[in-house]
């Protein structure tokens, strides 16, 4: 029992984050596709210059850190701080998925609306129903979820950074995606922004 936990904790935290990364790449490709343009694409402020880089070294590093942690690599970069195996970093697991989960679900409520990073063109709509009425960012929730469930079920230096690069990155996009869509989408956003949190 103590070795499929170990097992689980080695291998599992690579697995999600390796899984959702790739199906949100793929999520971002079909909606290109149906929408006949790009759904990827930073802005070119150094905001957004920031956001993308913060992105990619905490997404990255993080591919990274964890497949190192399962291929079993001795560093200390890559090695828990906390101990083998224990209930916490089960629990972190746990959170990690149920981060997925939402992040999943989130996403798909957006359907067409699906960017990243703030578009060249406004979507058709402003998703305001679903998950969309709990929380703005429910999908960065989701993420943020992940990155923090992750850290705790592999707390080792190399995740623990790609995390709070991820938060920071983030904070960042969100505000910009809010001024994006209070642009956009006026009198209709602020509505929604003033009867919905920014977070939960």
């Amino acid at each position: 029992m103590r070795t499929a936990v170990a097992d689980l904790l080695r291998f599992g935290p690579a697995i999600v984050l390796a899984v959702t990364v790739a199906w949100l790449a793929l999520a971002t490709r079909l909606t290109s596709l149906e929408i006949g343009e790009r759904a990827y694409g930073f802005g070119l402020s150094r905001r957004q210059r920031l956001a993308r880089m913060l992105f990619a070294i905490a997404v990255v590093g993080a591919l990274a850190a964890l497949g190192l942690h399962a291929a079993g690599s001795r560093s200390t970069l890559f090695a828990p701080l906390a101990g083998e195996v224990s209930a916490v970093r089960l629990l972190g697991l746990a959170v990690a998925v149920s981060g997925q989960v939402l992040t999943v679900v989130a996403r798909s409520e957006m359907g067409r609306r699906w960017r990243v990073g703030i578009p060249d063109t406004v979507p058709d709509a402003l998703v305001t129903t679903g998950l969309f009425g709990l929380s703005r960012n429910p999908v960065f929730l989701g993420m943020l979820t992940m990155a923090a469930g992750l850290a705790v079920a592999v707390p080792a230096p190399a995740v623990l950074v790609c995390a709070l690069a991820f938060w920071i990155a983030c904070e960042v996009q969100v505000r910009d995606e809010e001024r994006f869509l209070e642009r956009s989408f006026g009198p209709a956003y602020t509505a929604y922004r003033s009867a919905v949190r920014r977070w939960i």
